[in-house]
């Protein structure tokens, strides 16, 4: 039986058995595919050696094929044979292969937006590598763009996930394991499951065979070389520790040499294939769009500043919006990822058409991104404003997929999007770029699509060149003094109220344990903890506050029996009596699913019976996170107020009294103390093992420590390590305050307050300032408000209150001139 049961799905003429196999190019089928979704509408179908196989690219069907407890991740045709190279690695496994769930649960940490921090110098490392190499280019010399992009976003993966370098700019050829990757991708893309092909075809797929041996031994070669350095030296912080060490939480168990040989292979693929192809693109699209790349400029000197030699921060790649709507423009346009295979998990009707159980059925993204019904009639455009805030929020999450869908989206989306806004703002902040070819467009396709002989010039732009503002130079207006808030006495109407958190990477935990902080000082019985520890219906008359996050559109860890519960065995009347506000973190870079969790906990506790407090906050990872949680805060104070019967707004800075009193003490104990929730241990051994001579920037140690009574350590356990401020720091920081690093205090907790600091007990300042305080994180503006309450200059305490005004003036300026400073 055949597995479409309508017939009226349109198909162009087949031919004598092999049907249409040899109706598409051998040397561009997607654009031979985009050519019948063009000529056949938005569904049609081809019969490939007697298998039927769907074709879609109306935003209409692809809304009905996104619902994932209908149809899942085929693994067929040309991603099937790449399993050669990658095997059950995230890309290729399907969906029910048990290392999928494992590797993806390890790894949904090492590319969330904390890590990404951590990877952001390597990035700028490599960038850097590729403008030097262009700046010493001749006036008459080109460059050949997808070359150099791919060089790119290789040496970048390879240095951020495994501390690798390819080298690729110290080479006038790519790479040896570079060559063999392509090799295989275009073999693999030229078999076509024709009758005598892999005869045909013998020669190549000995090369094939050749060069996946090769790679997989440097691949093992690596994980080897990375297992015997664990424990001699400190662990690095990218995806190859985390592969080697992690523990998926579901099963307990972790991931084998095999496995993670196929998860590298797959990271090097997707990795640099597809951010290559974007950045090709986007600087075609750049030198086609004056207009478009004029503001793209202006963007680049505006955040980056004119100085091309000081190095982006991570928070400044954050704040380039227009570049990122850039990208994802050129995403829409043309996606290097060209199709999302699927199969109905039963017989299924999608928009009237009759599918069987297992039928292949593939979305063409590039003709989706093109469909008229959601992008207009200038859909063939290249416009950035498609993706400005606005135009994002009003259009369907399914009518973008160039990063798959799902739970099976592509796990490196952040990382991705990162890379690419940090090059092309580095690019563009450095070069004039030049079209002297007026290059017109040509497609080659292997396993991603990219540009074909796309060639440019550079040349260094001059200081006249650059858009002189300075980031942040607009004045704001001063507002009158107002002194510091007097003392008050502690409200004791200990109304229950509990805050819950579902939190993988901690920020949504963060700031439950500050609200539940200021709701104690106002008087509030508070109880903080997980959502999955507190799975059933809240006492009636109680208050809630519940901070969670999203992941690919499912809850967090420590949320997910919560959500599950909410969702399919709450009692009808749960949070009847019940009052509660919701606060969702998120990323505004999946748009898809962007705070698709807290937006269902709010809508069903509210559904249940509960009584709605304020609006739902949202917090956007991308921009002043910690600004827009004190915005929601500030206008939730007198609406809880209000709800639970209060006099008086709550106080939002929870300084009814000071956390703590400091007296002085005798230095009799004074090293007793220790950071909150750690232990001393013993250096048994701590030597280097580097010849420093001959590199006297690196430095590689190997430390044994002796763990102190009660403490054990297995593989996948983490050893974290106490960071000490810089000396000179603190000795700064301590003469400022009026004292000398080696004075004694004792610190004197404040009732009620959650202290995080030694109390009780004499500790010097100097141990004080350089174990127990981050003396150099970005200040929030809260802090900043503290800072000019206290301040009596005339002269500075405005400039203070202007950076931490609750408007958008004192939001602007905050931004421009403390996060994207990193000032502390």
């Amino acid at each position: 039986m055949s597995t479409v049961e309508n017939a009226r799905i349109p198909k162009p003429p087949t031919k004598p058995i092999v049907g249409h196999a040899l109706s598409l190019d051998p040397h561009s089928p997607v654009q031979s595919l985009l050519g019948f979704a063009k000529e056949l509408g938005p569904i049609f179908q081809l019969d490939i050696m007697g298998a039927p196989i769907v074709f879609v690219s109306g935003a209409k069907f692809v809304k009905e094929l996104s619902d994932e407890k209908r149809f899942d991740k085929a693994v067929r045709g040309p991603l099937a044979r790449v399993r050669v190279i990658a095997g059950d690695g995230l890309f290729t496994a399907k969906t029910s292969e048990p290392n999928w769930a494992k590797a993806h649960n390890i790894l949904l940490a090492p590319f969330g937006g904390r890590a990404m921090q951590s990877y952001h110098p390597a990035m700028v490392d490599i960038a850097e590598q590729l403008c030097l190499k262009w700046a010493r280019l001749n006036p008459d010399e080109d460059i050949d763009v997808v070359h150099d992009m791919t060089a790119l976003t290789l040496d970048t993966i390879g240095l951020c996930g495994f501390d690798y370098r390819f080298n690729s700019f110290y080479r006038r050829d790519y790479n040896p394991f570079v060559e063999a990757l392509v090799r295989s991708l275009e073999t693999i893309m030229m078999q076509r499951g024709l009758p005598l092909e892999q005869l045909m075809m013998r020669g190549r797929m000995q090369t094939l065979h050749d060069d996946v041996a090769f790679m997989n031994a440097m691949v093992d070669d690596l994980v080897r070389a990375r297992r015997e350095q664990m424990g001699d030296t400190t662990p690095k912080k990218d995806l190859l520790n985390s592969m080697l060490t992690g523990v998926d939480r579901a099963t307990g168990e972790q991931l084998d040499d095999v496995n993670i040989r196929y998860q590298i292979n797959t990271f090097l693929i997707a990795g640099h294939e597809t951010t290559s192809g974007l950045l090709s693109y986007t600087l075609y699209a750049l030198l086609k769009n004056p207009d478009v790349m004029k503001k793209a400029v202006e963007e680049a000197d505006r955040v980056l500043g004119p100085d091309p030699t000081v190095r982006p921060t991570f928070q400044q790649v954050t704040q380039l919006h227009y570049i990122n709507q850039v990208l994802k423009e050129s995403l829409r346009l043309w996606p290097p990822a060209p199709a999302i295979a699927l199969y109905p998990l039963k017989d299924e009707t999608v928009c009237g058409y009759r599918l069987k159980k297992g039928i292949t059925l593939n979305i063409l993204i590039g003709a989706l991104h093109r469909d008229p019904e959601v992008w207009g009639p200038r859909a063939d455009v290249f416009d950035p404003e498609n993706f400005s805030p606005a135009a994002e929020q009003a259009r369907p999450s399914w009518a973008w997929k160039p990063f798959g869908n799902g739970q099976r989206a592509c796990i490196g989306r952040g990382f991705a999007m990162h890379e690419a806004a940090l090059a092309i703002a580095m690019i563009l902040q450095r070069f004039t770029l030049v079209d002297y070819q007026r290059y017109q467009l040509k497609l080659k396709e292997t396993l991603t699509v990219k540009p074909d002989g796309f060639k440019i010039k550079a040349r260094l732009r001059e200081a006249r060149d650059r858009t002189t503002q300075t980031p942040g130079t607009t004045s704001a207006p001063q507002s009158p003094r107002a002194a510091p808030p007097a003392p008050a006495t502690r409200p004791t109407h200990n109304t229950p109220l509990a805050v819950l958190y579902g939190s993988n990477l901690g920020t949504a935990e963060e700031f439950a344990h500050r609200l539940a902080e200021t709701a104690e000082i106002n008087g509030f019985a508070t109880h903080l903890g997980a959502l999955d520890e507190n799975v059933g219906a809240p006492a009636k008359d109680s208050g809630l506050v519940i901070f969670c996050s999203s992941y690919n559109g499912a809850p967090p860890d420590n949320a997910a029996k919560f959500v599950d519960w909410l969702q399919n065995a709450a009692p009808a009347n749960a949070f009847a009596d019940v009052r509660y506000v919701v606060f969702g973190c998120g990323n505004r870079e999946w748009n898809a699913t962007y705070q698709s969790v807290p937006r269902l906990i709010d809508e069903r506790i509210a559904a249940l019976g509960g009584k709605r407090i304020a609006p739902r906050g949202e917090g956007d990872a991308r921009e002043d996170l910690d600004g827009q949680y004190e915005a929601w805060f500030a206008s939730l104070r007198p609406l809880a107020a209000q709800a639970f019967g209060l006099q008086a707004p709550l106080d939002r800075d929870t300084r009814l009294q000071p956390l703590y009193t400091v007296e002085p003490a005798s230095m009799r104990g004074a090293t007793a103390a220790s950071a909150a929730g750690t232990k001393q241990v013993r250096i048994l051994e701590n030597r280097e093992l580097i010849n420093r001579d001959a590199a006297p920037d690196r430095s590689t140690r190997h430390i044994e420590v002796e763990l102190p009574d009660g403490v054990a350590y297995r593989a996948g356990d983490h050893l974290a390590v106490v960071p000490q401020n810089d000396s000179a720091l603190v000795a700064a920081i301590a003469r400022r305050l009026g004292h000398s690093p080696d004075d004694v205090i004792r610190l004197r907790g404040a009732e009620g307050r959650r202290a995080q600091l030694p109390l009780d007990e004499p500790i010097s300042i100097g141990r004080l300032l350089s174990d127990y305080v981050e003396l150099q994180q970005v200040a929030t503006r809260k802090q900043i408000q503290t800072l000019a309450e206290h301040t009596r200059c005339p002269v500075t305490r405005p400039k203070l209150e202007a950076l931490s005004a609750e408007n958008e003036e004192g939001a602007t300026l905050y931004r421009a001139e403390v996060l994207t400073k990193r000032k502390s």
